[in-house]
């Protein structure tokens, strides 16, 4: 797991011939075919019919100026949605005609075009793979009635949505596209995911000692840590050292502030070291606080909550990639009274929450609603004395993120989590920490 530190690391067309032809169909009314074949991160063909067209191929030896998919077919037959995700957009114009696009995890996201009517399913609507979104039509800049369908990932056509296509060939709706998503998910993250560094399925922990040098404390799944490894040295210049799934691939990331203000990304590899490098950010060192470990968005993708020095918490969206492109959501002010701050999924409802302790010792429980917290509970008095505060993580192995707290006595303190946004009595796990600059 040694490495070097390093400092350089996206005219509707009149719709009575297609209703003459099928009635006035009301998309709810026609149920949706489940995708029961389709392994979990796998889409399903969202229509029935033939291939017509792909991206930048008119699928006759021709090139097209084209973003997605033709999939020709009977007008009014169903539409389903090809993944898990919330309804983003639903709208019409004069080339798509009516169309909606779906958010999925990992910066995905899907567009169905000239569909025969608005579709189903309101914008902020959570959809499942294989339910029903809408039916086929010919509106907009369409000479026959068919499926117009795209895939963008991270604000680009994600033209590898070829590779699950064969021109010509006919597709029916509901069935697997044989392709593989990096990234996209429909299963919880496990517990330990963002801190599993060895992938041995435990959460681990990073700790950045006196001496400057950043070490690697493997997890025994018990609450405990195995003997201390360097990972490399002078990491006493950095700030905020932060574990978190930045690239949605199920393996640990870690994020820290460099002394010029510079966020720096390493991304976990399989081999239990680190991997692709990127600088997310600048103005990052002076902030009060920095977490992640969760998704505080709603879409999927972990993100990362930091406090300015002038008390401001922000989400900062992340894309599934190791990027922070934004927008990012002012949640609140006043957060300057906070002493520390740790995210995790608290309460198992899959949206990040936070645990924080306020100046006057308080430990407070924030439920996350998806781009905002919720009303913060109080679960008890007396932590103004700890000098440490990490987790949002599964230590002990019953599948509840926990924390993790040092005293000034140097003794770190289990408290194990509930799964319900509580803790449970803490368990010593041992002295002679108080030498670490930094737990994470």
């Amino acid at each position: 797991m040694k490495r070097t530190s390093r400092w350089h690391l996206a005219h509707l067309a009149m719709l009575a011939a297609i209703l003459l032809l099928v009635g006035v169909i009301s998309p709810s009314l026609i149920p949706g075919e489940p995708a029961a074949a389709a392994t979990n991160g796998q889409m399903v063909y969202p229509a029935s019919g033939s291939i017509e067209s792909k991206v930048g191929d008119g699928c006759r030896s021709n090139h097209r100026d084209h973003d997605g998919v033709d999939i020709s077919g009977q007008g009014g037959t169903p539409i389903l949605a090809a993944y898990d995700g919330v309804i983003k957009t639903r709208a019409s114009n004069s080339g798509y005609g009516y169309y909606v696009d779906i958010q999925h995890a990992a910066g995905y996201v899907t567009r169905y075009a000239h569909m025969a009517a608005q579709a189903s399913v309101a914008p902020g609507a959570r959809v499942a793979r294989g339910q029903q979104i809408g039916v086929v039509g010919n509106t907009g800049a369409s000479t026959g009635a068919h499926l117009h369908f795209e895939v963008w990932r991270n604000g680009s056509v994600y033209t590898a949505i070829n590779q699950g296509f064969v021109c010509l060939s006919k597709v029916t709706r509901g069935n697997p596209i044989p392709l593989v998503f990096p990234g996209l998910s429909t299963s919880p993250l496990s517990p330990v995911t963002s801190a599993d560094y060895n992938g041995d399925g435990r959460a681990d922990l990073l700790a950045v000692a006196g001496d400057s040098d950043l070490q690697f404390l493997a997890g025994n799944g018990k609450g405990g840590f195995l003997k201390a490894s360097i990972v490399t040295g002078a990491w006493g210049i950095h700030r905020h050292l932060t574990h978190t799934d930045l690239n949605a691939d199920g393996r640990a990331d870690m994020l820290v502030a460099r002394s010029d203000g510079v966020l720096e990304y390493y991304a976990g590899n399989t081999t239990g070291g680190f991997g692709a490098y990127g600088t997310p950010g600048s103005g990052w060192y002076d902030l009060q606080h920095v977490t992640s470990g969760a998704d505080y968005t709603g879409d999927g993708i972990q993100d990362v909550l930091g406090v300015s020095a002038a008390g401001v918490l922000k989400i900062y969206r992340g894309d599934g990639t190791g990027a922070l492109p934004g927008p990012h959501t002012v949640v609140g002010s006043g957060w300057n009274t906070i002493r520390y701050i740790v995210g995790g999924d608290f309460n198992g409802d899959r949206l990040g929450d936070l645990m924080a302790v306020a100046d006057n010792g308080t430990l407070y429980f924030y439920p996350g609603l998806g781009g905002r917290f919720g009303t913060r509970v109080s679960l008890g008095s007396g932590w103004g004395a700890i000098t440490a505060l990490t987790g949002g993580v599964d230590y002990n192995g019953d599948k509840h993120p926990d924390l993790i707290a040092r005293t000034t006595a140097g003794e770190l303190h289990l408290y194990p989590g509930d799964g319900t946004g509580r803790l449970k009595s803490r368990i010593l796990i041992g002295s002679g920490w108080g030498g670490y600059l930094q737990l994470e």
